[in-house]
């Protein structure tokens, strides 16, 4: 078998990224053959609100938390044989 074009792995690789970004994710960097993905962390007004009508103080809980989060990156490639790795 031979290795596919790095046309066809970009099509691949577009509609990796496709998927993602219809999840919320935003692309970062792109080459024909890669991709980097980054999700924002989401604050939560809903379980603010909970934490503090059932905790009073435990709002500074939930805002630790949300500082405490990170963005959730991925990284896709598609290799030689037009599989796409996500790390």
């Amino acid at each position: 078998m031979h290795p596919m074009s790095v046309q066809e792995r970009s099509n691949i690789l577009d509609d990796e990224v496709r998927n993602y970004v219809q999840r919320g994710y935003r692309v970062e960097s792109r080459t024909p053959t890669t991709a980097q993905l980054v999700r924002p962390k989401k604050f939560s007004f809903l379980w603010a609100l909970l934490w503090f009508l059932l905790f009073g103080i435990g709002i500074l809980i939930y805002v630790a938390y949300y500082l405490a989060k990170s963005d959730q990156t991925v990284y896709l490639e598609v290799d030689d044989a037009g599989n796409v790795r996500k790390s």
